[in-house]
């Protein structure tokens, strides 16, 4: 009796706790088949941040090197024997173009010059004498006058024979440019083999750099790049490439280019190395930022938010550039796809973008993942 008085007392205690369990899981599914008491069911929106869709220009970078020099650069030497009488040979002096370098001693080629020109006067007063006698009916024969013209002719030839042998006496500037160090000094003797000095126009600095031959036909006259110092990689200048090679070196499968750099303020010097720079474009594509690009069993997607409402698009992806995504895909420049809140998107879904004006005074309107049930880039 005493076994049968516990049941008795435990029975209506199990048949309490079984109505309990009952009552809660009624509760869970009932739950589950209606609405839900939290998430983004019915006709709710899901508050996301979007993005615009641009358009970015795609650059590649070309780096070489090369070595300036100057645009007109020249070693300069007597034209004949003698000794120097006169020199303008400080260095880095500023000269102008056909202005005097130095001078030898030129006596002799003086006097020679003035013996030339006596021989010359001479031979036209003859000519002129003989003219004028023959027309006055002197009958100067024909052949008296040529002879005397021809000797004219060779007159003038012997002047200008001097001049030049005089000319050779004087070193001249070919260009306006800067004097470079030279050892010759006034009383020197020299010759045609003695380097007077070096002369460079350093107003324009040429750099010969190589570029790979893939690049054949993107590297074009005009091409502004960008030239460091390679002692100074902080430091730019601008230069335009003012040649291209016509052909490519087949043993490193390059071609050679030229940039013309501007040194009008005379910081740079012929012989310095530097890093040239060319930037390419190679087009403008659709960009988007980096995250709001997902990845699927099919390859890459973005959620547009098209009408507020989601739509997974897929793209292409070319390259990313600075926290950006360059692609290809249907979509347009303008459009807008979701940065933030993606986890939570399934296509069709109502979309509520934070970031437009008409939805930033209005309470809830903010991004809460849910802690669970949400799978990150799932296709829906």
């Amino acid at each position: 009796m005493k076994h049968f008085s516990r049941y008795f007392v435990l029975a209506p205690l199990l048949l309490s706790g079984i109505f309990t369990i009952t009552a809660c899981s009624d509760d869970n599914e009932s739950a589950s088949n209606g609405r839900p008491s939290g998430g983004w069911g019915g006709a709710r929106e899901l508050p996301v941040v979007t993005a615009p869709i641009v358009f970015n220009e795609l650059q590649e970078n070309i780096k070489s090197v090369g070595t300036a020099r100057a645009r007109q650069s020249v070693t300069l030497y007597p034209e004949s024997d003698g000794t120097v009488t006169f020199a303008r040979l400080a260095p880095d002096a500023l000269v102008a173009e056909d202005e005097i370098m130095l001078k030898l001693d030129d006596r002799d080629e003086r006097l020679a010059l003035q013996q030339a020109e006596v021989e010359l006067a001479e031979a036209e007063r003859t000519l002129q004498r003989y003219r004028s006698l023959n027309a006055t009916d002197a009958n100067i024969p024909p052949s008296t006058i040529d002879t005397a013209a021809a000797t004219v002719e060779l007159a003038k030839i012997r002047v200008e024979a001097a001049k030049v042998e005089l000319s050779r006496r004087e070193v001249k500037a070919p260009f306006s440019g800067r004097i470079g160090i030279t050892d010759v000094e006034i009383g020197d003797r020299v010759d045609t083999n003695t380097v007077v000095t070096t002369l460079d126009d350093r107003s324009t600095l040429l750099v010969d750099f190589t570029v790979p031959e893939t690049f054949i036909g993107r590297i074009v006259l005009e091409l502004v790049v960008q030239a460091r110092q390679w002692e100074s990689p902080d430091s730019s200048v601008s230069g335009t490439v003012i040649a291209v090679d016509s052909r490519v070196d087949a043993s490193t499968r390059a071609f050679r280019a030229r940039a013309a750099i501007d040194n009008s303020a005379d910081n740079l010097r012929p012989g310095m190395a530097f890093e040239i720079d060319a930037s390419l474009s190679l087009g403008d594509y659709l960009s988007v930022p980096e995250l709001s690009v997902q990845w699927g069993a099919d390859g890459p997607y973005v959620w547009s938010a098209d009408n507020s409402v989601a739509t997974r698009t897929p793209v292409e992806m070319i390259r990313r550039v600075n926290g950006r995504m360059l692609i290809k895909g249907d979509i347009s420049e303008g459009q807008r796809v979701v940065l933030e809140g993606i986890q939570s998107v399934r296509s069709g879904m109502r979309l509520k973008d934070v970031n437009d004006p008409r939805n930033l005074a209005k309470p809830g309107a903010s991004i809460s993942e849910p802690s669970r049930g949400g799978v990150s880039n799932q296709s829906p």
